[in-house]
């Protein structure tokens, strides 16, 4: 059933037949919702209350429902990003179980079948917090009676290797930069490597977003396109929206690429610092840093490895990691340390020189 909007109060409404607790047919209807996505939402939802269904729906069919509620609530990316997970890890498996037969040693066969994959524990403990959710969801609207997924808890972290964080230092970054003979892409790598910034959000800047001595972050570009087009989002967490401030000669760079782009008639503040009307490609962005790389004769590193050597210079000059937690956008400190504590220089000489010398005083 579609839904209705109220020209005078403008708020939206939804009128729709689903069954009952009792599996009895009826209409529903509410409204003042403020948005038409919201009416939907909720019209979904109610018609997702059919409890007739409730001991004999499919994994399959329940995932298709599932489906189209995610569709309606995340963004875009987010969006794909669950699909992708189901489609490759999960339906395969489940698909053709009736929910209510998914069993703890059911569930315990999936998750041994996918730690033999070999991935990442972060990457198994979000399949598993995909499949406590959607059983949520099967419990609040088909009346399956316990999540067997949370029960049964999620996986083993067994004994997995520190990540590994790869950087430049000062000296080999310089060695990079002075190199390259285009300044747009070297104004690019200047500011990933002097501000930390994930490559999504460098490319989403526009001129806009330029303001004195800094930089406003509040959007990024995903490595996807759809239709042809970039698809840009805000960022995951409030903490990624945030001003991060330049230096001088950053400054003077990237108001001379302004004046660059300036010269051209159809030039306005809308445009990409990066790119001008579009953004960069990241694929050409990647083949350009190879072949800067082969050129400068340093060592080969990911475009997310700028952001490593950021936090790395700033942390050998002794910038506290509370700034540089701010400046990357990092949802909480914890997610800096971390990553980064291993980088940390070990000063624990330094503390007791300062011990020392205000016992001395006394």
């Amino acid at each position: 059933m579609p839904v209705y909007q109220n020209k005078k109060t403008k708020l939206w409404k939804y009128r729709t037949y689903a069954y009952d607790v009792y599996g009895n047919r009826k209409q529903f209807e509410k409204g003042g919702f403020k948005t038409k996505k919201e009416a939907l939402i909720a019209e979904r939802e109610i018609q997702s209350l059919d409890k007739v269904e409730q001991c004999t729906i499919s994994f399959l069919e329940l995932w298709k429902n599932y489906e189209q509620h995610i569709k309606l609530k995340l963004k875009s990316q987010s969006y794909r990003k669950v699909v992708s997970k189901f489609k490759n890890h999960i339906l395969p498996y489940f698909k053709d179980y009736k929910v209510k037969n998914i069993t703890a040693n059911t569930y315990t066969k999936w998750q041994m079948i996918i730690q033999e994959k070999g991935f990442k524990h972060k990457y198994n403990s979000s399949l598993h917090g995909s499949m406590v959710t959607i059983l949520n969801y099967a419990i609040k609207f088909y009346g399956l009676k316990e999540n067997i997924a949370s029960k049964v808890g999620n996986f083993s972290k067994g004994q997995e290797l520190p990540k590994k964080v790869d950087f430049w230092t000062f000296e080999e970054y310089k060695q990079f930069i002075e190199i390259i003979d285009d300044n747009v892409y070297k104004v690019f790598f200047e500011t990933l490597y002097y501000t930390g910034l994930r490559q999504g959000e460098c490319l989403a800047l526009t001129w806009k977003d330029f303001e004195d001595d800094k930089l406003n972050i509040y959007k990024t570009i995903s490595k996807e396109k759809i239709d042809n087009n970039y698809v840009i989002n805000t960022p995951k967490t409030t903490r990624s929206i945030r001003e991060v401030k330049l230096d001088n000669e950053l400054i003077k760079d990237l108001n001379s690429l302004k004046e660059y782009y300036s010269q051209s008639v159809d030039f306005n503040d809308s445009w990409f610092i990066f790119g001008g009307i579009n953004p960069l490609a990241p694929t050409t962005i990647g083949r350009k840093k190879y072949k800067y790389c082969e050129k400068a004769n340093v060592k080969k590193i990911r475009i997310h490895d700028f952001r490593h050597s950021h936090a790395s210079l700033l942390l050998s000059l002794g910038v506290p990691i509370t700034v540089i937690s701010q400046r990357l956008g990092h949802s909480d400190i914890n997610m800096t340390l971390n990553t980064y504590s291993h980088l940390i220089p070990k000063d624990e000489d330094k503390a007791i020189d300062i011990l020392n010398k205000i016992k001395s005083t006394n």
